[in-house]
């Protein structure tokens, strides 16, 4: 069933990472489920609450059960469509109230993202695709997904300029390749990356030499931030996202050319980066207020 669920939302055109988590979220209670009724037919709410509350029991927090949430009343609203459930059962899933100030990025210093690169000084393929991934996270504050999806023909080395395609809201956004990302990936091209059939730029080190999944990517980066001390709650690729916002905020960006660069509709997604830090704020009001 949560097979057919993330069938059902790449139909959609959600993401990768989309699909992956709210799929995954699904399956987790379905899991649960089985071991309460063995017809689905017979789900209630009740069960879902049933559900979170065990989830709090072990200790999760408000952020991450409101995610469960939403990922639940998804996946009951496709369950209704079908008739597999009785209605009615996505209205009454609620999520927790997250606190107005919980959910401030967290992210490495710049110093720190510079040493944490150039930490990655192996010359085996692993440590080679492990510097080309971070120099583009932390330089262009791509998604983890648009790293993934980057293909070999999205490279025009001639005019030193690459295309990435964005994972929300779709589109196509051009960049110049820096000089760091531009010797990593060469690196990683010539010395790395394994000789296969596959157009992707980063594939796995093993055969059948596949797309990379959301975990060697969390992997990479949670390794890289550990070696050189960075202790972080979250210690994934986002965070790199996040680290390069805050960066370009440091370099008197405004929140329109940040929110443009990372691929934003919408500035107020870049706002929360300034929001705590009474300097970027000033800084931000000065481009703005130059503007006028």
């Amino acid at each position: 069933m949560a097979a057919l669920f993330a069938v059902d939302l790449r139909y959609r055109g959600l993401s990768t990472a989309t699909v992956t988590g709210y799929s995954s979220r699904a399956d987790m209670f379905l899991r649960w489920l089985a071991s309460e009724i063995n017809d689905f037919g017979a789900v209630s709410i009740h069960h879902v609450d049933q559900f979170i509350a065990v989830k709090r029991t072990e200790g999760w927090k408000p952020r991450g059960v409101a995610t469960q949430c939403q990922a639940l009343r998804s996946f009951f609203r496709f369950c209704e469509m079908r008739g597999w459930c009785d209605s009615g059962i996505p209205l009454g899933i609620r999520s927790p109230r997250i606190p107005k100030y919980e959910n401030v990025p967290k992210a490495p210093s710049w110093p720190q993202v510079q040493k944490m690169v150039r930490s990655i000084r192996g010359l085996d393929p692993v440590s080679l695709r492990s510097k080309a991934i971070l120099t583009l996270l932390t330089i262009y504050g791509l998604r983890s997904s648009e790293v993934t999806g980057l293909r070999l023909d999205d490279f025009d080395w001639r005019s030193e300029t690459f295309t990435v395609r964005r994972a929300k809201r779709g589109g196509i956004q051009h960049y110049p390749i820096q000089y760091e990302a531009g010797e990593a990936i060469l690196d990683y091209l010539q010395r790395g990356r394994p000789k296969c059939e596959s157009r992707l730029l980063f594939v796995s080190a093993r055969r059948p030499y596949g797309r990379l999944s959301q975990s060697p990517m969390y992997h990479t980066v949670d390794v890289a931030m550990r070696k050189v001390g960075i202790n972080l709650e979250h210690t994934g690729p986002h965070a790199l996202r996040h680290a390069c916002a805050t960066r370009l905020l440091q370099k008197g960006s405004s929140l329109k050319e940040i929110a443009d660069f990372l691929g934003h509709k919408d500035i107020k997604c870049v706002g929360i980066y300034a929001r705590f830090d009474l300097q970027l704020m000033r800084k931000v009001a000065n481009v703005s207020l130059a503007g006028l």
